[in-house]
């Protein structure tokens, strides 16, 4: 998991806020532009009231907020946004029940597949040379996982720092911004068995 921004709004513990993998899923949704209940539940296929109330449920704790009221066919939609980039911090991960990481990772797993679909349908994956997707196993010692920890958790950081200076130029230029998805992971690996000779 990141680590949590810096000026971040409070929230209640995680076990508390995000108990449930769908609300995982609203704040990351919610982290990348603004929605409405409604709007959400059609991307999931959920229940609309079931999804209403765990939008209320997070807006309480502080995680989403109404950015305005409107109007869409007579009638009234509340669009939310995340209050808060970094959906769970290493702090609050480690102080989570293995079940409720379980619940986290899911959510985010899951939501990071309906981004790749998106993009597949889109033809935007591979629309340009310079995009990167790999992934590789590797055998590390203790102290190796905690450089490799510590390597992902900077080049999340350096993430932050280039997209707040890209929002300084498009402000200043008016151009059009490139919408980038960036996936970071790091977990240990299931053990794999080896084959055995007949």
């Amino acid at each position: 998991m990141a680590q949590p921004r810096h000026g971040e709004r409070a929230a209640k513990p995680p076990r508390e806020a995000l108990r449930h993998r769908l609300r995982v899923r609203i704040v990351a949704a919610c982290s990348q532009r603004q929605l409405t209940p409604r709007e959400f539940a059609d991307l999931v296929n959920k229940p609309a009231r079931q999804v209403t109330n765990h939008f209320r449920a997070l807006e309480t704790a502080g995680w989403l907020r109404r950015v305005r009221e409107g109007v869409n066919r007579g009638v009234h939609t509340h669009p939310f946004t995340a209050e808060r980039q970094a959906v769970v911090g290493d702090k609050e991960f480690a102080q989570m029940s293995a079940k409720e990481r379980l619940e986290v990772s899911r959510g985010v797993v899951l939501d990071l597949f309906r981004r790749f679909q998106e993009a597949l349908d889109a033809g935007t994956l591979d629309a340009r040379t310079d995009s990167h997707f790999t992934w590789s196993p590797h055998e590390l010692d203790e102290s190796g996982w905690t450089d490799l920890a510590d390597t992902l958790n900077g080049t999340f950081e350096r993430c932050l720092e280039i997209q707040a200076e890209s929002s300084v130029r498009l402000r200043e230029s008016g151009e059009s911004p490139i919408l980038a998805t960036v996936a970071l992971a790091g977990f240990e690996s299931p053990a794999m068995e080896t084959s055995k000779a007949p």
